[in-house]
């Protein structure tokens, strides 16, 4: 008999697809929680009340624990749609979700596990959860002795990836981000140093808040690119490029997806380096102004990595690691 496998996740791009495929590749019954709730709506007297409340004593917190008992109820709702024990519950970015509500899935199964696919110090209040569920993950360097258990991003497995060889004398640099004011310079500065090399570039940048000096190499979107989308874009470049944010320790997914379509990536997180898929030939790192070796590493081919540490960092192997005793 299979396995009940319920999956709790905020409802991110493709993400939650992506999650319930390979779970159903690994065998198991799925079922989705998502935070995307139906619309609120006051109820009875709610809005003359939140009227009076607000203008007249000057509380504007009502409306909001209105919506919050809403969201509550909505959550608690889809997870008394499904029937009996579930076997495991995973719960990515825990503190997307009500404290009582991870508290309700708790007795619903005998494993309830969290992941925080974000960094812990960039979401702090996360910490609140920890004692909430059996075991906690999160890909940044832990300690077990305060309840946090190391793991690493990985890569989907949702199809037998095909390759495309590098292109030695002209590469393709791939990049898809958030258009934030305080790596604006970083990009900006990079883009430069490189202007010289027999390289093409794809940079996407998103959006949020105006930019007067726009870069003409980057094509500005105002919707975010969906992960499929991206993984496409993926397999036709031939090098990624990663720049580390300062308020996480450990690597970002676009790591393990170089590893799995065999990508050359140019990063400025240092930690790569203590990974045991770090070859010089395949990942270049940023570090003491060293852009004028960047033109001997595009123009270097791709180091073949064994099977076994590719397959490592597979989604097969995480959730394997992730729900054992």
């Amino acid at each position: 008999m299979k396995k009940r496998f319920l999956l709790v996740m905020p409802n991110y791009s493709d993400f939650p697809k992506l999650f319930l495929k390979n779970l159903e590749i690994e065998g198991f019954d799925t079922y989705l929680i998502t935070d995307k709730v139906s619309k609120f709506k006051y109820k009875g007297t709610e809005s003359i009340q939140n009227f009076f409340i607000k203008n007249i004593l000057r509380n504007k917190q009502y409306k909001q624990n209105l919506i919050n008992r809403h969201t509550l109820e909505d959550l608690n709702k889809s997870l008394s749609e499904i029937e009996g024990e579930l076997d495991y519950i995973l719960i990515i970015r825990p503190d997307n979700f009500p404290i009582s509500f991870v508290k309700n899935l708790k007795t619903r199964t005998k494993k309830l596990i969290a992941y925080q696919w974000d960094g812990m110090e960039k979401y702090p209040e996360v910490r609140n959860y920890i004692p909430l569920v059996d075991k906690f993950f999160c890909f940044e360097n832990t300690d077990v002795e305060n309840h946090i258990y190391k793991t690493t991003n990985f890569y989907f497995e949702i199809e037998k990836p095909t390759y495309k060889q590098y292109n030695l004398t002209h590469p393709l640099l791939y990049f898809v981000g958030l258009d934030l004011e305080n790596r604006r310079k970083k990009i900006d500065g990079f883009i430069k140093s490189i202007g010289d090399f027999n390289i093409d570039l794809q940079f996407f940048l998103q959006e949020f808040t105006p930019n007067e000096n726009k870069n003409p190499k980057i094509t500005y979107i105002k919707d975010r690119i969906s992960f499929t989308e991206n993984l496409n874009y993926v397999k036709n470049a031939d090098l990624l490029l990663d720049f580390v944010d300062p308020r996480q320790d450990g690597l970002s997914i676009r790591f393990f997806e170089a590893l799995y379509y065999k990508k050359k990536i140019i990063t400025d997180n240092l930690v790569v380096k203590n990974y045991d898929f770090y070859h010089p030939d395949n990942i270049f790192v940023l570090e003491n102004e060293n852009y004028k070796n960047i033109e001997q590493f595009i123009s270097t081919p791709y180091f073949e990595l064994p099977d076994n540490i590719v397959k490592k960092y597979g989604f097969s192997n995480w959730i394997k690691e992730i729900i054992k005793d």
